[in-house]
């Protein structure tokens, strides 16, 4: 299996995830929408790094090569600290600027231990929240990082690294294409495109 092939497939469903996120406005399934989110960050990081363990699959039979790339996958689990480590091999650069990136309020660091806190938080009752390591100094209150506008955009900063990183060697016209068709037809659809993608790599729509 091809590994422009994996990568796009993963971007898309990526992208897939952080729209849906952005257009469910309702605060009943806030929960939802952050869960949502951070699938998507996950799918673009692991666009890249299976994107790159390539050697891994490829000359395998579709179904063998499908068998383990899901089993590379799942092997990478939900440790969005490592993930991001491993991301840093492939480039350096942007995932170092992202961690001292102040995103209202929280360093892109912060928010790498926040994202996983959040996964689990949106899943499962869990003992002890992540506002439990933000607390207001002289007070008894805390700050919840999973609520503020920065997670979100840390979230975007992350996936839009990803496919820049993953744009020198794949032309996504025709998965932009795919998304396009898919959405546009949405209310909610150009204002997304609006607030997601960087100059860098925002498409044509």
């Amino acid at each position: 299996m091809d590994r422009q092939l994996v990568a796009k497939t993963w971007v898309n469903y990526g992208l897939t995830d952080l729209y849906f996120a952005f257009d469910s406005d309702d605060d009943a399934f806030s929960d939802n929408v952050l869960f949502s989110e951070i699938m998507g960050l996950e799918k673009f990081a692991k666009a890249v790094l299976l994107f790159h363990l390539h050697q891994e699959y490829e000359g395998m039979t579709r179904p063998a090569a499908k068998k383990r790339i899901d089993e590379l996958a799942r092997g990478m689990g939900h440790n969005f600290k490592e993930m991001l480590k491993q991301l840093s091999h492939f480039m350096a650069d942007e995932i170092a600027r992202i961690k001292k990136t102040d995103f209202d309020g929280y360093s892109g660091s912060e928010l790498i231990c926040a994202v996983y806190a959040g996964y689990m938080k949106t899943r499962y009752p869990v003992p002890t929240p992540i506002s439990d390591t933000f607390p207001i100094k002289g007070t008894k209150l805390k700050h919840d990082p999973l609520w503020s506008s920065g997670i979100t955009k840390f979230i975007y900063a992350v996936c839009n690294a990803c496919f820049a990183s993953l744009s020198l060697d794949i032309d996504f016209t025709d998965l932009i294409n795919q998304y396009s068709r898919k959405f546009s037809h949405k209310e909610s659809f150009r204002r997304f495109n609006n607030l997601f993608w960087e100059k860098r790599c925002k498409p044509s729509i």
